[in-house]
């Protein structure tokens, strides 16, 4: 069997009533029409921030990934939460939430969301900024088959916690150190995907789809094979 796998970062909590937010969930629902699919997101709203209302984003998409066609997991830990991380499968009853063991700090939060998928354990993440970024980075190891998501940090000589982000290496191997998201002045290496050393050789046809122009992040797909 053959997983197919996505993560991006959409960017979507700075685009609170985005027009894009239709182009972006039909990409989504293209690659979840392919079978054995599972994606993993960054910056889905879930409250505005200040009015602390619903965000239309994300009343959009529950109406898109409706719970009797898509299983869609998150964590809502507070009135005040304004965006979270989310895992996305086709099919009811696709994904199983996994326990506390499996987040960095601890206990679930809205920056990550741990989920088993055909027997493989993801933990999807959005990391910590700035000062709190290497604390986090340290909490990583170890917590799944499959870590993947954007790290704010790389494998790249200008990022502060270049070393931090290297010694995930133990136990994971990173198979994406390519330019996923791009600014004014620069192209950035900080979406990554880890994969268990003793798995590694099971995945394949890894694409930073440059093409897609709705975020400041490029969706990153790839294949692994259950043997």
């Amino acid at each position: 069997m053959k997983l197919h796998i996505m993560t991006w970062n959409c960017a979507l909590y700075n685009q609170p009533e985005s027009e894009k937010s239709d182009e972006i969930f039909g990409f989504i629902k293209n690659q979840l029409n392919i079978e054995n699919s599972i994606v993993i997101l960054q910056e889905i709203p879930y409250k505005e921030w200040g009015n602390w209302k619903i965000s239309k984003i994300y009343q959009a998409l529950l109406n898109n990934f409706p719970e009797n066609a898509y299983s869609i997991k998150f964590n809502i830990h507070n009135n005040y939460q304004i965006m979270m991380t989310v895992a996305i499968t086709k099919g009811a009853n696709q994904l199983n939430c996994l326990n506390e063991s499996f987040y960095p700090i601890g206990t679930p939060r809205n920056r990550e969301i741990a989920v088993e998928y055909h027997g493989i354990s993801f933990l999807g993440i959005h990391a910590e900024n700035g000062k709190d970024n290497e604390r986090y980075l340290n909490a990583i190891p170890g917590k799944a088959d499959i870590i993947l998501g954007d790290f704010n940090a790389g494998n790249y000589l200008d990022s502060e916690n270049r070393n931090i982000f290297n010694q995930i290496l133990n136990e994971h191997i990173c198979i994406c150190n390519m330019p996923t998201k791009v600014t004014k002045t620069r192209r950035t290496c900080i979406d990554h995907v880890f994969i268990k050393e003793d798995m590694i050789t099971n995945c394949s046809n890894l694409i930073v789809h440059e093409e897609m122009k709705l975020s400041d992040h490029f969706p990153i797909t790839f294949e692994y094979e259950i043997k």
